[in-house]
């Protein structure tokens, strides 16, 4: 079960909506009580495990959770980006290795330790 809650910042905490609970509002100091007592409430209202139940909590922040989408972008495209470099390097090294360099060569021009190339080659 997924349960959607909108959260204002306040001056000393925040107020948490919960429309799907009956429109369903509390104040609390962080975020993450304010999930635990969403699902403990759906819990009681529709009988479903506390494990089963996912809360969403979106904020209303204007400039604040665009940044934060942008950075979350930026940062899956940095994964992305670092997986195909693992994967280009340990094939280069795999091809240089083919070709008879010693890992000694290979660590000089990769710029690394023969170790780490041999951590590469496994």
């Amino acid at each position: 079960m997924e349960i959607k809650a909108q959260a204002e910042r306040q001056q000393d905490g925040w107020l948490v909506a919960c429309p799907e609970l009956d429109n369903f509002q509390t104040t609390t100091k962080r975020l993450d009580k304010a999930e635990e007592l969403i699902k403990a409430l759906a819990n009681k209202k529709t009988g479903d495990a506390i494990c089963d139940i996912v809360v969403t909590i979106e904020a209303v922040m204007p400039g604040i959770i665009c940044d934060i989408e942008a950075a979350q972008t930026k940062m899956q495209l940095a994964a992305k980006l670092q997986d195909e470099a693992s994967f280009e390097i340990r094939d280069v090294v795999r091809r240089a290795r083919e070709q008879g360099l010693t890992m000694r060569d290979i660590a000089v021009l990769l710029n690394v330790t023969p170790q780490r190339v041999a951590q590469l080659c496994d």
